[in-house]
């Protein structure tokens, strides 16, 4: 089903024709997805109809390691950032509502966290690239000239059994990303090991998988260099 939520995603976005029928099945597949998720989508433009939406700033989207970093406008507060991370998502989600969740922000800069999730229901590394792959061609077609800047899945020690996994899924994006000038590849996880390789948890909560504040704050550490100057915010 995630294969083929990847393939559909492509082929409607580029203008090809597809099946009826295939569309339909595929549609049905992802249903009760679509039901989960989409509320958390449905906030999101209800915010923006009550907001109006700010357009050429730097969007973050992802899973719950973003959607929990409440204070993001406060850590980057030079930068127009928006958070658009949803709870429980994997990266096919974001391929799915893309229209919704990426393309009404038309942002410089695309920050990406997935992967946790992915591989803890049972994706291999080599599929999960294949959807950073769908993501980066979406966003080349659609937003061309958009910075993709995508987060190294962070290990945490209630999952370490895909903790391999996770290890080769990074890597695998990190090669991807050096093969394209707009990509960028952030290393959030290694320093949420000590200097044995032990897992640190005090920078976690207590369900030892979500940052807590001392985690976020090294994140913002670490991203803080690769943030776009073109999204800095007017001085008035």
């Amino acid at each position: 089903m995630r294969r083929s939520i990847g393939i559909l995603v492509l082929l409607l976005n580029f203008g090809l024709m597809i099946g009826t029928s295939y569309a339909q099945e595929v549609a049905e597949q992802h249903r009760e997805r679509i039901k989960q998720l989409s509320p958390s989508i449905e906030k999101f433009e209800v915010e923006d109809a009550k907001n109006g939406v700010a357009t050429g700033g730097i969007l973050f989207v992802g899973s719950s390691s973003f959607t929990r970093w409440y204070h993001l406008q406060e850590s980057f507060p030079n930068h127009q950032v928006l958070n658009r991370g949803f709870g429980g998502s994997q990266l096919f989600d974001i391929l799915y509502f893309f229209d919704r969740v990426v393309m009404p922000y038309k942002p410089c800069q695309i920050f990406l966290y997935e992967g946790d999730n992915d591989i803890a229901s049972g994706m291999s590394p080599e599929e999960y690239l294949e959807d950073v792959i769908t993501f980066v061609r979406l966003v080349e077609v659609k937003l061309p000239g958009t910075r993709i800047s995508i987060l190294s899945t962070k290990p945490s020690p209630a999952r370490v059994k895909w903790q391999t996994n996770y290890l080769k899924a990074n890597q695998l994006v990190r090669n991807y990303t050096e093969t394209k000038p707009h990509l960028q590849y952030v290393d959030v996880a290694q320093i949420l090991y000590d200097q044995k390789g032990v897992l640190r948890p005090e920078l976690f909560v207590e369900d030892l998988i979500h940052l807590n504040k001392n985690g976020y704050d090294i994140w913002e550490s670490i991203i803080a260099p690769y943030l776009d100057d073109k999204a800095l915010k007017t001085k008035k």
